[in-house]
């Protein structure tokens, strides 16, 4: 059975937030934790990878999709009327135990989680945008 790691893996493109070593080496610059990642091994997100002195991110896929009024989204006194486009894709590079996304960004550490690339979708970045012009997103 293929893996979610496996599957994740083949969803990616390479980092322009990176710092290189000469032992082929990389420093991820996309939060605090700025993980020095060897090559073969992954950030604390678990979704960002060192795959021969690259780094790799992932690209081209998302796990949620949706466009609701702002007021359902965490935002206070922020463009109220307003529908806004939400996305969201695999891994955190925070483990909160409160998290109501607990199951999508924490995918790579639970056991038995490859049942959850069932809710991926492909789609660029373009067409990301097309959607939430669609569905009348104006934020």
């Amino acid at each position: 059975m293929t893996s979610l790691e496996d599957i994740l893996d083949r969803m990616v493109t390479t980092s322009d937030l990176v710092e290189t070593f000469d032992d082929q080496s990389v420093r991820c610059l996309a939060c605090a934790h700025k993980c020095k990642i060897k090559p073969g091994q992954r950030g604390v997100c678990k979704i960002r990878f060192n795959q021969a002195g690259r780094l790799m991110v992932p690209w081209g896929y998302v796990s949620s999709l949706q466009v609701d009024p702002i007021e359902k989204k965490p935002f206070y006194h922020f463009l109220a009327g307003v529908n806004a486009l939400t996305f969201g894709m695999l891994g955190c590079n925070l483990q909160c135990g409160y998290c109501q996304n607990w199951l999508t960004s924490q995918a790579l550490r639970e056991e038995g989680s490859v049942h959850l690339a069932d809710y991926l979708r492909e789609i660029t970045p373009e067409a990301l945008v097309e959607y939430g012009v669609q569905y009348g997103a104006e934020v």
